[in-house]
């Protein structure tokens, strides 16, 4: 590896600091600093590790004070616009419900939440946690309110 090119440098403020910019025949570029320029460079590293460690803690723990204060908002506002118990026993219109009662007995009611048409409320019951024959006749009456 032979140098094809080199160039001095030193810092005007401090002239102690300064080094070789080398370019060699394999295509690499070297900087050769002197033992003062290296040994100050290290201190600015030091500091800049330093200072990005101290803004990097307080980054972080400031992006997770966020998150616990977005859960807490979260929180809130399901309890304040979640209330599901409180609106399912409203009346709604036959065409926002759904009635699933499948040959094995199941019985399933979909239908949205008042407040939020993005909610849906899905009940559901196996076949021994209903009457089959009262099943099959609400089932029957549904469909036939519903296509009228």
């Amino acid at each position: 590896m032979a140098e094809v090119s080199r160039m001095h440098f030193k810092s005007v403020s401090k002239p102690e600091e300064n080094g070789v910019l080398v370019i060699n025949d394999d295509g690499t570029f070297q900087v050769k600093p002197s033992d003062v320029f290296r040994e100050a460079i290290a201190r600015l590293e030091e500091v800049a590790i330093k200072r990005s460690e101290t803004f990097g803690t307080r980054l972080g723990l400031g992006l997770i004070a966020a998150g616990a204060v977005f859960v807490a908002l979260g929180w809130i506002a399901g309890r304040i616009f979640g209330s599901m118990g409180s609106t399912l026993s409203r009346p709604r219109s036959i065409g926002d419900v759904e009635i699933d009662h499948n040959e094995n007995g199941g019985f399933a009611v979909r239908m949205r939440g008042i407040e939020s048409r993005l909610q849906t409320i899905v009940l559901s019951w196996n076949a021994d946690e209903v009457v089959q024959a009262e099943a099959t006749e609400f089932t029957e009456k549904f469909r036939d309110l519903q296509d009228a």
